[in-house]
């Protein structure tokens, strides 16, 4: 099977840092399928070069923008977040593992590569409808005619990809469970920390989580110190930019899991 990892970076260099450290975790897995960034013009080429260096092939995509500018949208950032359709252009290969740039990869996931179209985990806050930052897909350019057709008039939930493909593969929840996969496969970072915080989960949580999803909140650019899972992003940035180690680092982003550990123990103890 011909098949490849795949993310999506536009609207500037901001999620370059996320997605070295994606580059990376999967490398670390062993895996030999080869990754794809998606890209639009305006990403600069001192981030294309940083992309390069982990190991991406840089594909250029236009943008597809909201079709529907006035609809309400819960975030800014999804004016672009459309351009991830651009990943069913990826003809060349049978089978794409689409992975957003605020994900990393803990344990080897060449598995979902079996899965069919459209294989998804649930939206921690809408469980009978999938998170699009972990999607299994078969590139095809008919498909993404017929979803460019029908961005115009399709019912978006949240104003961006997500609430789009949920309306486009409405019958996803209903589907064989071979298109559903388990959470472990995109879990949101506070949700893993919020568990790893009890010892009587956290066995269990570091066997079956495969990737995490850093949902809001970006280790790179938090505001916040206690994101959750922070020491975990950092760990792949640093294999990544093994020159921006240093041991205090490591040691910050060590204390801010341990405080969000004992802080979901007092709310639950």
């Amino acid at each position: 099977m011909r098949k490849a990892y795949a993310t999506l970076l536009c609207g500037g260099d901001g999620y370059v840092p996320g997605a070295e450290a994606l580059g990376k975790s999967l490398e670390e897995t062993g895996t030999t399928a080869p990754r794809v960034a998606l890209v639009t013009e305006d990403v600069t080429p001192a981030g294309r070069a940083l992309l390069a260096r982990q190991g991406w092939t840089l594909r250029d995509v236009s943008p597809l923008e909201n079709p529907n500018p006035l609809r309400a949208q819960l975030l800014p950032r999804f004016h672009d977040v459309f351009t991830k359709l651009r990943v069913w252009e990826l003809v060349e290969f049978e089978r794409v593992v689409f992975l957003d740039a605020d994900t990393v990869v803990l344990q080897n996931v060449d598995d979902l590569f079996e899965r069919p179209e459209l294989a998804a985990a649930p939206d921690f806050f809408l469980p009978d409808r999938f998170n699009s930052g972990v999607m299994v897909l078969e590139p095809s350019a008919e498909q993404l005619a017929k979803m460019v057709t029908e961005l115009a008039t399709a019912e978006s939930y949240d104003g961006g990809d997500q609430g789009f493909l949920n309306t486009y593969f409405a019958d996803w929840y209903a589907k064989p469970v071979a298109h559903r996969l388990p959470i472990g496969y995109n879990m949101a970072h506070f949700i893993y920390q919020f568990l790893h915080g009890h010892p009587s989960t956290r066995e269990r949580l570091e066997r079956e989580v495969k990737i995490l999803h850093f949902l809001v909140q970006k280790p790179w650019r938090a505001r916040s110190m206690l994101t959750g899972a922070s020491a975990i992003w950092w760990s792949k940035f640093f294999d990544a930019h093994p020159e921006q180690a240093r041991p205090w680092r490591t040691r910050l982003h060590a204390l801010e899991d341990w405080t969000f550990d004992h802080l979901a123990e007092s709310v639950v103890g």
